[in-house]
């Protein structure tokens, strides 16, 4: 059996439920699982390495919810923003991140969000807290 190293890494694109379960296994308590998503992973042969699932579209507005087993490569960011971005015409990208994942938030501050907020008690595990990314800020396009 190939290991994911020996395989070429690829964007998964239109394998919304795969890549959604995915995510959605390793991010249980994220907020926006209710409605509609669109999802785009990060794979090697057939193992998804990244996922990052796309929900609650408000025409100047959009939730993240990104998991990884790898690090992010710039093909793979450049993917993630031209999405809301351009394809959607999004103003800004919203991530909810839980208080105490302290990998996601540095992650996401090293990307370009910024925190806005918090959301105390906002599951079950505690305090969510909001960062947001705008176009304008955003140097992955």
């Amino acid at each position: 059996m190939q290991t994911a190293a020996r395989y070429e890494r690829k964007l998964v694109f239109g394998d919304d439920e795969r890549v959604a379960q995915w995510c959605r296994e390793r991010l249980p308590n994220f907020l926006g699982w209710n409605g509609h998503y669109i999802a785009i992973g990060y794979s090697a042969g057939p193992n998804l390495l990244g996922a990052v699932v796309f929900t609650q579209f408000s025409g100047a507005n959009i939730v993240i919810a990104c998991a990884l087993e790898a690090p992010l490569t710039r093909r793979f960011l450049r993917a993630i923003f031209y999405y809301p971005f351009l394809q959607l015409g999004c103003r800004r990208v919203t991530a909810l991140i839980d208080a105490d994942n302290a990998k996601s938030i540095r992650l996401v501050e090293h990307v370009g969000f910024e925190q806005e907020g918090r959301m105390k008690h906002a599951t079950t595990t505690g305090d969510v807290l909001i960062y947001g990314l705008t176009k304008e800020r955003c140097r992955w396009l």
